[in-house]
C-alpha cells in the first residue's frame, strides 16, 4: 500500500493514535496524531519524549492502569479503560489498545496506541447501574465532562474555544491553511415568534446534524457557538474550497424546505462567513474569528441565504 496514504490515514484518524519507544528508558512517546492532540489539548511538543502517564496525573489507583503497566512489561496487547485528564484539568474517560511491534530480533521496539474518547458511554453505563441519579444530573454531566451541547448533540463554546488554540498550532506546525466557517441561522427569532421555541429547537437539532454529517474529515470541528450561531473548524482547504463547502452549506439547509413565512425563499436558510489562511507571523486565532465573522456580517447585509469569504 502508498505509504502516503498510510500517512493520511493516521494524521486525518478521528481516534488518537500514538507511538512509543520501548527501547528507551520509561518508553516515552515519539509520535502522536492531531487527533490526540485534539483530545487532550496537549501539542505535539509537550507530549512527546515523555511517557503517556501523565495523562492520569495524581488519579493512579486505577483497575486500567495495572492492566496496561502488565501488558507492557509482558509486551503485550492490552484494552482498558481510564480516567484521563486534559490540559484544562476536564477529566475524559480513555478506551486505549495497546499493540507491541517486534524488530527483526523478535524484541519490542515500540508500542502503537489508539485512544478513544468513550466518555458519553461510561456516563451512561454508570447512570444505568445508579438509579438514584436524576436525569438532570446525569445531562450535567455530559455536558461538563463530555463539553457537548445539551440541544444539538455536537460540541459546544467551551470546547470550540479550547480547541481553536490546538487546531492552529497543529496547521501552523504542518504548514496547512486552516480554515474557520461562522453559521447563522437567518431569521431565527422571527422563526420561534412564528412557530414557538420547540420548533425553533427542532431546526437548531436539523441544522447541527447537517453540519456535523457534512464535515467527515478527522481534521474537521463542528461546535454551537451560541443561540442560533455554529463554527466550524477545518484545516487544509484553500480559499476556492472553501467557498465551495460554504455554498454547499447554503443549498443543502435551503434544500431542506423547512418552511419560514417570514423568508425571502420561504424557507429556513442560513448565511454563512468564512476566513482561510496561510499562517504568517504575528498572526492568532482571535483574529480569524474576526475575520470570520466580520464575513458573516457581510453575507447578511447582502440579503442571507448566501456565503462571504476573508
Amino acid at each position: 500500500m502508498n505509504i502516503e496514504i498510510l500517512q493520511q490515514a493516521v494524521m486525518d484518524s478521528r481516534d488518537g493514535i500514538t507511538i512509543s519507544d520501548n527501547r528507551s528508558a520509561d518508553n516515552p512517546l515519539v509520535f502522536v496524531n492531531p487527533a490526540f492532540e485534539r483530545m487532550t489539548g496537549y501539542s505535539f511538543e509537550e507530549i512527546t519524549s515523555v511517557n503517556c502517564r501523565y495523562l492520569q496525573g495524581n488519579d493512579r489507583d486505577q483497575p486500567g492502569v495495572k492492566i496496561i503497566h502488565d501488558a507492557l512489561a509482558k509486551g503485550e496487547y492490552c484494552m482498558g479503560t481510564l480516567r484521563n485528564y486534559r490540559k484544562d484539568g476536564t477529566m475524559f474517560w480513555n478506551e486505549l489498545s495497546i499493540s507491541p511491534i517486534f524488530d527483526k530480533n523478535g524484541h519490542v521496539s515500540n508500542f502503537v496506541g489508539i485512544q478513544k474518547d468513550v466518555t458519553i458511554r461510561v456516563l451512561l453505563e454508570q447512570e444505568l447501574t445508579n438509579r438514584n441519579e436524576s436525569l438532570e444530573k446525569m445531562t450535567e454531566n455530559l455536558e461538563k465532562l463530555a463539553v457537548m451541547d445539551g440541544l444539538t448533540g455536537i460540541h459546544n463554546r467551551r470546547f470550540f474555544d479550547a480547541q481553536l488554540d490546538i487546531q492552529w498550532k497543529i496547521a501552523n506546525r504542518h504548514g496547512e491553511p486552516l480554515t474557520l466557517i461562522m453559521i447563522d441561522v437567518d431569521l431565527f427569532k422571527q422563526y420561534n415568534d412564528i412557530y414557538g421555541h420547540q420548533a425553533g429547537d427542532a431546526a437548531l437539532k436539523i441544522v447541527a446534524h447537517i453540519l456535523n454529517a457534512f464535515f467527515l474529515r478527522g481534521s474537521d470541528f463542528v461546535a454551537r457557538y451560541g443561540g442560533e450561531e455554529f463554527v466550524v473548524l477545518a484545516a487544509g482547504l484553500g480559499w476556492e474550497q472553501a467557498s465551495r463547502f460554504a455554498q454547499s452549506l447554503c443549498e443543502r439547509v435551503g434544500d431542506l424546505q423547512i418552511p419560514h413565512v417570514a423568508s425571502d425563499t420561504g424557507y429556513l436558510t442560513i448565511s454563512v462567513g468564512f476566513s482561510t489562511r496561510a499562517f504568517t507571523p504575528h498572526d492568532e486565532p482571535g483574529k480569524m474569528v474576526e475575520r470570520a465573522d466580520k464575513a458573516l456580517y457581510a453575507a447578511k447585509q447582502k440579503g442571507r441565504n448566501r456565503c462571504c469569504g476573508i
